[in-house]
């Protein structure tokens, strides 16, 4: 008797780190291998547009091979959307990563199902925004975190924002985060033939779209507009200095988005590149007023440390949210 055909081969495995940054949704892991979805969705990773032509992969890759059990990864790993028929994969590989002590990123498109407990969850609105088709937005969770991917001429509009943004603060949602994605020109072409080249124009000559103003018209609405950092794994010393580190990390980004002076940016994100990596206690420094004998911490980021350690927020980071979100009201 004849031997059984070979079953798919899974892809190959790799795991691709990235400093975790807040305009990026906190991601630090996620395979090299994925391609799974069966549509087009947003690389939250890269900010890029995914699988205009590709189809879906027959298999997600094969978690043993990662060893994500042996390596002990404690910070986000991100899993893209996949077909449906392969969400019960995608849902063991976010349940044996978080029982490794791996916190997961869960993107799903609106109406798409998962079942993995503890995950962070954030909804793909690039389908129905580039249908001009608010109504799933208006299905969501209340509660839940939605990406709104930016494509001039396409998601960008002033109607698509006022009517995305009313369905979304209807249904609850807790966090609307804009994407600016980067797109090839080879994405630009298969955009504008999917709209019969009325968007060709702002495609390839049209402004970019400002992942600020949409997040000014959302504030206004009740809608956050940053996906806070989720718990983490790893040890009581690491977990407070990651703390350290998302509060500079949103610090220096809003920075650089309010034009402030560049040299302050630069060192609040020096600063959290350093909470990130350090082995040093950050917060016993602090009771202890000697932050000031790390080289790669400055005055700015020294208050900002404090004032977290002391509080737990912090008052110029919230100030400055204040100001880019303020032209919105």
């Amino acid at each position: 008797m004849s031997a059984p055909p070979p079953g798919p081969r899974r892809p190959r495995v790799g795991i691709a780190r990235q400093l975790p940054e807040p305009a990026r949704f906190w991601i630090a892991h996620a395979s090299r291998h994925w391609g799974a979805a069966a549509a087009p969705w947003t690389d939250l990773a890269g900010a890029r547009l995914r699988d205009l032509e590709v189809g879906p992969a027959a298999t997600l890759p094969d978690l043993d091979a990662t060893g994500v059990d042996a390596t002990g990864l404690d910070d986000l790993f991100y899993l893209p959307p996949v077909a449906p028929e392969l969400a019960v994969d995608r849902d063991r590989w976010a349940a044996r990563l978080i029982e490794s002590g791996t916190p997961v990123l869960l993107q799903l498109a609106p109406g798409d199902e998962a079942d993995v407990p503890g995950a962070l969850i954030v909804h793909d609105l690039l389908r129905p925004l580039l249908a001009a088709d608010v109504e799933p937005l208006a299905r969501l969770a209340a509660g839940s975190t939605a990406v709104w991917p930016l494509i001039a001429g396409l998601t960008d509009s002033a109607e698509l924002r006022e009517a995305g943004c009313a369905a979304l603060a209807a249904a609850g949602v807790a966090c609307v985060q804009p994407l600016a994605l980067e797109l090839a020109p080879a994405d630009r072409r298969r955009l504008a033939e999917l709209t019969g080249g009325e968007a060709f124009d702002a495609l390839f000559h049209g402004a970019a779209p400002s992942e600020r103003e949409l997040s000014c018209y959302a504030a206004s609405r009740g809608l956050a507009a940053f996906v806070p950092r989720p718990l983490l794994g790893g040890t009581p010393r690491q977990q407070r200095n990651r703390r350290l580190a998302a509060g500079l990390a949103l610090a220096g980004e809003l920075w650089a988005r309010l034009d402030r002076p560049v040299s302050v940016g630069q060192g609040l994100l020096l600063a959290a590149r350093g909470a990130e990596n350090t082995s040093r206690d950050l917060v016993a420094l602090a009771r202890e007023g000697n932050l000031g004998v790390l080289d790669w911490i400055d005055d700015k980021s020294l208050e900002i440390a404090w004032e977290i350690e002391a509080s737990g927020s912090s008052a110029t980071v919230e100030a400055l949210l204040e100001e880019y979100l303020g032209s919105g009201a």
